[in-house]
């Protein structure tokens, strides 16, 4: 079937933006690691594992052939994993067309090379423009057509356009953007960041300590955005300010759940092994240290994360190391230095 979409990874997310495309009319073929789940996809019109109750429409062809879903694909997009990114790229190269179109829309960071994940996919495919797709796009309401905006970056204008012209819909608003850095730092951190705002409710610490990490989390992001040479307007953008509301607020949100597991008391190790489902903050704050470190940035949020998931910090500990930070400013004063990397955690 000629000129069909390529889906690549039926999880939550992957199949949430199967149903978008198929439900748009567009013919996708939503690719499977695992046959069984391609067959009970086929055969329930459903991913009860990943996506229960929301119906795959007739578009979506769902298949375990890699070759099936990439050949003839009219454009690709990828929603592995971060630590299957580069693995899952490697294996779609073998089939993919040269000139391809090809998105992202996964968020973390590869580790240890702490490389952004289209730099990984553009490694992988020999690619020179990868987009990427992010924003407060929660799966289950994306599924159920609930309205949605997102961004779409990358450095070519028309790959971005190419995107945002077959995912823009009524119910699913698509930004376009030229700050790749910028949009795949924000969409990295966010993660980290709800893990700090989870724990603190699991704390029952209420909703000044939540606004107030979410706010300074959003000048460390700044920093390392401005730091890697990004834009740091994307953090005010749906990558950076919409994505880290929408997660560090939301009962849909797997990693603000787990932060609030961790203030309650439960470890590292038994919230994932209790899901089926990634954390994609975890791996996230021990990347994100190390490239703030290679940049030299401060991320105090981030550091105090790293140090209760890796270094054993009791987590009231960690939010006690915050609240006794030095005072400083928050906004310089006339005459001093006013750019984002300036200003102190």
């Amino acid at each position: 079937m000629p000129g069909h979409l390529a889906v690549i990874n039926a999880g939550g997310w992957g199949t949430a933006l199967a149903v978008l495309l198929g439900n748009a009319g567009h013919p996708v073929r939503l690719w499977c690691r695992r046959a069984e789940l391609a067959a009970e996809i086929e055969g329930s019109r459903e991913n009860r594992a990943y996506l229960p109750g929301v119906s795959v429409p007739p578009p979506v062809w769902p298949t375990a052939s890699l070759e099936d879903a990439v050949v003839g694909a009219e454009a690709v997009i990828l929603v592995p994993i971060s630590r299957a990114t580069r693995e899952t790229a490697r294996r779609v190269a073998a089939f993919l067309r040269a000139g391809t179109p090809v998105v992202h829309a996964s968020k973390g960071l590869e580790s240890p090379s702490l490389l952004r994940l289209s730099q990984v996919v553009s490694d992988e495919l020999r690619a020179d423009h990868v987009a990427v797709l992010s924003g407060p796009t929660h799966a289950e309401e994306v599924g159920r057509g609930m309205p949605t905006a997102a961004v779409v970056a990358c450095g070519d204008a028309g790959v971005a356009a190419t995107f945002q012209r077959l995912l823009h819909g009524s119910t699913f608003r698509v930004y376009t953007s030229g700050d790749v850095v910028g949009v795949e730092l924000c969409a990295a951190l966010k993660n980290v960041v709800a893990l700090a705002t989870g724990a603190a409710d699991g704390l029952g610490y209420g909703d000044n300590a939540r606004a107030a990490l979410i706010t300074r989390s959003l000048v460390e992001i700044g920093r390392l955005v401005q730091g890697a040479g990004g834009d740091p307007r994307s953090v005010a953008g749906l990558a950076g300010l919409g994505d880290v509301v929408a997660t560090c607020t939301s009962r849909h949100s797997r990693n603000r759940w787990a932060g609030e597991q961790i203030g309650r008391g439960r470890t590292v190790a038994e919230i994932v092994s209790s899901t089926p489902k990634v954390v994609e903050g975890i791996p996230a704050a021990a990347a994100a240290v190390a490239l703030g470190a290679r940049y030299g940035v401060d991320l105090p949020v981030c550091e105090q994360v790293d140090q209760v998931l890796n270094h054993g910090v009791p987590v009231q500990e960690a939010l006690a190391r915050l609240m006794g930070r030095e005072a400083t400013v928050e906004l310089p004063f006339a005459g001093a230095a006013d750019d984002i990397g300036s200003v102190d955690g």
